[in-house]
């Protein structure tokens, strides 16, 4: 039997809701036919966006959401997306490449804050930081945030249709510029922030501005980054910085099998390298930490998800450029990863899964009228009661997994768990990564005591390849059931490849 041990005396911090943030970028079906159809068009809307998917992203209560990139950040020009509509330019998109789509700029940054206004979540913009220049971006954060007739871009706002400022507080500065934004060296990039930083933050002191990290695979740009970056101590000047973004996808090139077909080895391999994410926020808050002791910077994930790199493989419906099922594979994947970025809410300050709708990781697929809710979509729901809860300490202590594949032999844990509470309610949510085994799970409370009852929220399927589709848009949804625990242990048993939450009511010794 799997044990796991809680604290309630021992509190890592509080959960941001940022941690619970999505991404839409100008990419495939994520923005044209995926939020937005129009106002014009048959299928219901609000204001243009589709109004079931708004309804449903609302319920998971969105914090943030990142626009308009990605790598479509890097070629975009934001007076591109302003004025009558009609009037826009179309533009050749930066995945042109790949999948021949023009960019219509319909939706534009006008349009965009009202979708995150529509579901109640603050907007983060990222800005091109590799074929423009300071001053367009910082013109940008001007034209979304000046005060109503103070300058000529506030004007300008408000001829577009918005007197009032957007108060956009998040700014990406640059995306992924180790590679498809410039391909420059850290050393490189740092200077470029840091201009963009030091001039664009005369437009407002409550500006958060988020630099460009590294991809899993290059740590060692931090380095190099952080090296660059102290040099302005001895001008004595320091450019703002809010977050260092990481991005860490789960990417699969055929050694995880494909996204419906795999063995149990390809499967475990998907959860190891998923688990992996954990020494990399590690290792990576230490060199920030050690950078800069004085400035206390946290991390962004503002892209992370499995990714199916396999063409031509998509089962629902293929049209768009990147897309993929979500079936309880990517779901337990979602948890684990949620699971590690709440035991590390010290470190992480925002993460951005990728993305929304009808492309990597998706929370929903979009065709015509239909709008279905993919298995991941009900991890966020279930997982959205730990927003804004203090983090407690788990120790986790049992069974592993052992697996071998391609000759190398690899070990991880059959649970994944982190617990909170808030409001005398604790959660603790669990990720099964057997794909063979239930597991039996006892729970041990310290310093604190379960009074009354609670609930168990399970989200499982008989077979892990299910997941929700057009034809089937309701298949695996959590089922609740009411449990009734006492005092400081709690036995319970976790489907072989599920994600479980339990809500229970809390008599703790220590007030949190």
């Amino acid at each position: 039997m799997i044990q796991i041990g809680i604290r309630l005396d021992e509190e890592i911090g509080r959960i941001h809701p940022h941690i619970y943030g999505h991404f839409v970028e100008h990419l495939g079906g994520v923005v044209y036919d995926g939020i937005w159809v129009g106002e014009d068009s048959d299928i219901p809307n609000i204001k243009g966006f589709r109004q079931e998917l708004v309804e449903k992203l609302k319920e998971i209560q969105p914090a943030v959401i990142r626009w308009p990139g990605g790598c479509f950040a890097e070629t975009y020009d934001w007076r591109d997306g302003i004025g009558p509509r009609e009037q826009r330019p179309v533009t050749v998109n930066w995945w042109y490449m790949n999948d021949g789509k023009l960019e219509s700029n319909r939706v534009g940054s006008h349009e965009f804050v009202e979708f995150c206004r529509l579901v109640n979540a603050e907007p983060y913009f990222a800005v091109n930081a590799t074929t423009t220049t300071v001053l367009e971006a910082r013109n940008w954060i001007e034209y979304c945030n000046m005060e109503q007739g103070m300058t000529t871009l506030a004007l300008e706002r408000e001829k577009n249709g918005s007197p009032e400022p957007f108060n956009v507080k998040y700014w990406g500065l640059g995306n992924e510029n180790w590679g498809g934004g410039g391909c420059m060296t850290p050393e490189d990039y740092c200077h470029i922030y840091r201009k963009y930083a030091i001039i664009s933050k005369s437009v407002g002191p409550e500006l958060q501005f988020i630099a460009c990290g590294p991809y899993e695979g290059i740590p060692e740009w931090t380095e190099k980054f952080w090296t660059k970056y102290k040099e302005m101590y001895t001008v004595g000047r320091i450019a703002p910085m809010f977050g260092y973004s990481l991005h860490y996808y789960v990417t699969n090139t055929g050694a995880m099998g494909s996204e419906l077909e795999y063995t149990g080895p390809q499967w475990y391999e998907m959860m190891r390298v998923g688990l992996d994410i954990e020494p990399f926020l590690q290792s990576q808050y230490a060199m920030l930490q050690a950078a800069l002791p004085a400035h206390p910077v946290g991390l962004v994930v503002d892209e992370w998800g499995v990714w199916h790199q396999l063409h031509g493989k998509h089962p629902q419906p293929g049209k768009y450029l990147y897309e993929q099922a979500g079936t309880m594979r990517e779901a337990v994947l979602a948890a684990l990863t949620l699971n590690i970025f709440n035991r590390h809410c010290d470190k992480v300050v925002m993460a951005n899964v990728a993305q929304l709708v009808n492309c990597i990781h998706s929370l929903f697929l979009a065709k015509d009228s239909a709008c279905v809710a993919t298995t991941s979509y009900y991890v966020f729901d279930m997982y959205k009661v730990h927003q804004n809860a203090a983090s407690l300490q788990t120790e986790v202590q049992g069974k592993h997994i052992t697996y071998t594949i391609e000759g190398e032999t690899y070990e991880i844990p059959a649970i994944s768990c982190s617990a909170s509470v808030k409001d005398d309610v604790l959660a603790v949510t669990l990720a099964n990564l057997s794909v063979e085994e239930d597991q039996d799970v006892r729970i041990h409370l310290y310093a604190g005591q379960y009074t009354g009852t609670g609930t168990m929220h399970v989200l499982s399927s008989p077979s892990p390849k299910d997941g929700n589709s057009f034809e089937e848009p309701y298949k695996v949804t959590p089922v609740e059931q009411a449990i009734a625990p006492a005092g400081s242990e709690l036995t319970v048993t976790v489907p072989k490849a599920s994600v479980v939450l339990l809500k229970l009511n809390c008599d703790s010794h220590k007030p949190v």
